[in-house]
């Protein structure tokens, strides 16, 4: 498969940042209505993610997938290493008993839990991690297979690797769906962790947009910039109303569709004239992940600062929390990815 340049897409990182505090709005929500309103939209961040990881990887060679996934991996081991030091940390000052905390969080069923749906045994959003790690890990093994080419399967496959993925990310929406909103619509939520992880939500919205890739000229030709504005507008109302019929749902019906709407209007600005834009869009792709990986912490903290302060149920904190949480993350990140830099600099 021919390598492609990945390009530098201003619309991508603006929806990049947008799922930044999408993210934080699920796990910081505002009070009241507003607050339920704004965590069903949320429900596209995490997704969001996803896509960009797979529209990016459409065309990529197998050793360039291949050094994304040991990335990906490895920033999964280093996360999950800082929150197991953190939360002994915390377990210890306060006085709490950190052989049990030990034996609670470190068992061998919780390690197997996390091998097989992402779920973290010390923070619940670093599923997202392990879930994006085995969606390159998904892609390297079928592209090596196809590059092997042995067998009728594997020819098959190789000549409709588009047509292959687009339906196996359709099939496992669908199931998604069944098992997650439709459940919790009869009373069985179960969505956490046998919904929320690798196989129905990470792989399938990764596979979405690597399809989009394909077929991104296609799009262009039949829905204008206009068109595509006044439907994202329509479904988010479409998802406002769903969200406040079933609140507790992870994924919606009409989520998908927000996805892969907003995702499209987002490659139709390859370049944003708005300086402020392109600067909230340049952080997020630098310091994105790490916002992401860091930001319970901040919350946290942050939420016993409010407590020893007596401020935690302030009208003004309510709705100015999720923000200041965004923006501490962001300045926090600075220090691993700095890290970072240097340790390749050497």
């Amino acid at each position: 498969m021919e390598e492609k340049l990945k390009r530098t897409d201003d619309g991508i990182n603006v929806l990049k940042f947008i799922a930044i505090v999408l993210v934080i709005l699920i796990h910081e929500t505002l009070p009241g209505e507003l607050g339920l309103a704004a965590k069903g939209i949320a429900a596209m961040a995490v997704p969001v993610f996803f896509m960009v990881s797979g529209y990016y990887s459409y065309g990529a060679s197998i050793p360039k997938i291949r050094k994304r996934t040991i990335k990906i991996f490895a920033l999964t081991i280093l996360v999950n290493a800082i929150y197991f030091i953190w939360d002994v940390a915390v377990e210890f000052f306060s006085g709490a008993s950190v052989p049990d905390w030990l034996r609670q969080n470190c068992s061998l069923k919780r390690f197997l839990v996390l091998l097989l749906t992402n779920e973290s045994p010390f923070r619940g959003h670093l599923w997202f991690l392990g879930a994006l790690t085995y969606s390159y890990l998904f892609l390297l093994v079928l592209l090596m297979y196809i590059e092997r080419g042995r067998g009728r399967f594997a020819r098959i496959i190789k000549e409709n690797l588009i047509k292959f993925m687009f339906s196996l990310s359709v099939l496992l929406l669908i199931l998604n769906l069944a098992g997650g909103e439709f459940l919790t619509f009869y009373g069985k939520n179960i969505q956490i962790p046998y919904i929320r992880n690798w196989l129905f939500m990470g792989i399938p919205f990764f596979s979405l947009a690597y399809c989009i890739h394909a077929y991104e000229e296609h799009i262009y030709s039949r829905f204008s910039t206009g068109k595509i504005c006044l439907i994202l507008t329509v479904l988010l109302f479409i998802n406002i109303a769903e969200v406040w019929f079933m609140p507790q749902s992870g994924l919606y019906i009409t989520t998908i569709f927000v996805n892969i709407t907003a995702f499209i209007l987002a490659l139709r600005f390859s370049a944003i004239s708005s300086p402020i834009l392109v600067r909230l869009g340049n952080l997020a792709d630098k310091y994105g992940l790490w916002v992401y990986a860091l930001q319970i912490m901040v919350i946290k903290s942050l939420r016993r600062l409010y407590g020893q302060w007596g401020i935690a149920d302030k009208a003004v904190i309510l709705y100015l929390s999720p923000f200041i949480a965004l923006v501490i993350s962001f300045i926090i990140s600075i220090i691993p990815v700095w890290i970072s830099s240097v340790i390749k600099k050497k």
